[in-house]
């Protein structure tokens, strides 16, 4: 509780009043200060609140000289009453002679007028300096629609002052004749009348028109009570959200012109927007899934995929949906929304449309892969596949080398030779159908067959390709005899080796092929890494 000062001030010719003044008992929010002065003219500087004149001292002259602001009381006999022309300055008429008791009574129901005004006044600033203080429009308006009271906002938004506003109904701040209004879509007066009716708070959407144009005001209304629980008149709030209006407009037209699909979500992954790009490529209707959850899922046992075309979902990175009569490819970007406190608010999904550049960095991977004479796979390839899979499984190599090709290009010339490469190619792909066929360069190829396979079977399906391929040149000369060797590696995934020393040692086993002979293959024997010296004919020979 604030302490409030009261300064008084006795005009008489002794101390006698203010001595019986000080024995009263007064509440302790009031700190009295109290002089005697022997003439209303010893009053100097700022007046005090209370001025206490003593007749047999004074005349009436003295209360005319006093300033309004100023509770002025009369001490005098009944016989020295003032004039009826004086009436409203005085606050309280003492009579003498005094009485202590009366006298004391009067004091202290002057001291407290005093503070109830003085409190009064204190709350009204309070109430101004609150409503004046918010952005929002305030108002307080009795039954009839009179508005009692307006904030600064309110008046800057009706355009007018708070005395042309005080004091006024509905259609004369607003400029809106009666005709008018019953006409047209204001609802103002018929939200004040649902609440009145209902006796409970609501808010409204309500647009009205001023100076200022068209205004679309969010309001907040409430009932107010006397202490009987009598009606007896409304307060309400109003948030002027036309610009808000105007900015959700342009954000919509940002929305729909984008060349994106676009989601907004809220913390509960309730939708709050999205584009016509996204219900285009999602095919669904956006009105359906505002407000609501919607995640994207593929089809279980349980339920369907969401969204019904969805072919792939790559959790928060891509996703792919079925989309006029093809495939549609979404990139994810992810990003989230925060408001002005940098609180975490919400997550804008943006899906773009990467289906032309997948496609081409797949054509660019298939060129990357694919060896442009004989079709089989590139170098490139075999070290990316292969790493997928050597620690995971058994691998097992061929390493495949065409005998006399030197020669043989020399002799009957580049496109000659290049005929074999592409009928090389074409064999190995039929004889090893289901495993990685390779060209490595110039006349070395390369099978890589994973999974668990046997020695025996390896060696079965090298002595095909050796047949096969002897049997479709059988017409070169002696010194051009063409044939292949093979070397063949295998790697147990449990071990732990690198693709190139699985290469090394398929090399090996070739080497030996090629020296013991050509036109056959060679296993490599793990026993001792000492050199080709290892692979000795027949031991492992298949």
């Amino acid at each position: 509780m604030y302490s409030r000062k009261i300064n008084i001030a006795i005009v008489s010719k002794n101390t006698d009043l203010e001595n019986r003044l000080a024995r009263a008992i007064i509440p302790a929010e009031a700190d009295i200060s109290c002089v005697t002065l022997a003439s209303a003219a010893q009053i100097s500087g700022t007046s005090p609140d209370i001025l206490i004149l003593d007749f047999a001292d004074e005349t009436f002259d003295s209360v005319a000289r006093v300033d309004e602001s100023v509770r002025l009381v009369l001490c005098a006999a009944p016989e020295q009453l003032p004039p009826a022309a004086l009436s409203d300055q005085v606050e309280d008429i003492w009579l003498k002679p005094f009485n202590d008791t009366i006298i004391t009574f009067q004091y202290q129901k002057l001291i407290d007028r005093l503070l109830l005004v003085r409190k009064h006044e204190l709350s009204q600033h309070y109430l101004d300096t609150l409503i004046n203080s918010v952005p929002d429009l305030i108002w307080f308006k009795r039954l009839d629609g009179i508005h009692l009271k307006v904030n600064d906002a309110f008046c800057r938004t009706v355009n007018k002052t708070k005395p042309d506003v005080e004091g006024h109904d509905h259609y004369h701040i607003w400029d809106i004749p009666k005709e008018v209004y019953e006409s047209s879509d204001y609802v103002c007066l018929d939200t004040d009348t649902i609440v009145l009716a209902t006796r409970k708070p609501g808010v409204f959407d309500e647009t009205v028109a001023g100076k200022a144009g068209m205004r679309q005001l969010k309001t907040y209304k409430s009932p107010l009570f006397d202490r009987r629980g009598e009606l007896i008149g409304t307060v309400g709030v109003a948030q002027d959200v036309t610009e808000l209006k105007n900015t959700d407009a342009k954000l919509e037209l940002i929305l729909r012109t984008m060349p994106f699909a676009v989601l907004v979500k809220d913390l509960n992954e309730c939708v709050i927007n999205a584009n016509q790009k996204f219900e285009e490529f999602f095919q669904v209707d956006k009105d359906a899934i505002i407000g609501k959850r919607y995640c994207l899922q593929s089809a279980t046992a349980d339920s369907g995929a969401t969204p019904s075309n969805l072919l792939h979902y790559k959790h928060d990175k891509e996703v792919r949906l079925r989309h006029d009569g093809g495939e549609l490819i979404l990139e994810i970007i992810k990003e989230p929304i925060r408001d002005f406190f940098d609180n975490f608010v919400g997550i804008l999904y943006i899906f773009r449309d990467v289906t032309v550049e997948r496609n081409f960095q797949e054509q660019l991977k298939a060129i990357a892969y694919t060896d442009q004479l004989t079709g089989l796979f590139t170098r490139r390839y075999l070290y990316e596949y292969m790493n997928k899979y050597m620690t995971a499984s058994t691998v097992n190599l061929l390493y495949i080398d065409l005998d006399n090709f030197k020669l043989i290009n020399d002799t009957f010339g580049h496109h000659f030779g290049d005929e074999i490469l592409k009928e090389t190619g074409l064999l190995m792909r039929k004889i090893f159908p289901n495993d990685i066929c390779v060209r490595m360069g110039g006349d070395e190829f390369l099978v890589a067959i994973t999974g668990k396979t046997g020695v025996a079977s390896l060696k079965e399906k090298a002595d095909t390709l050796i047949k096969t391929l002897k049997a479709r040149f059988p017409l070169f000369p002696e010194p051009q005899r063409f044939s292949v060797s093979i070397g063949i590696a295998t790697f147990d995934g449990h071990a732990g080796i690198p693709l190139d020393e699985l290469l090394r040692k398929s090399d090996l086993a070739l080497y030996k092929a090629k020296n013991n002979g050509k036109s056959q293959c060679f296993v490599y024997a793990p026993a001792d890494d000492g050199g080709a010296s290892d692979l000795r004919p027949g031991k492992n020979l298949l």
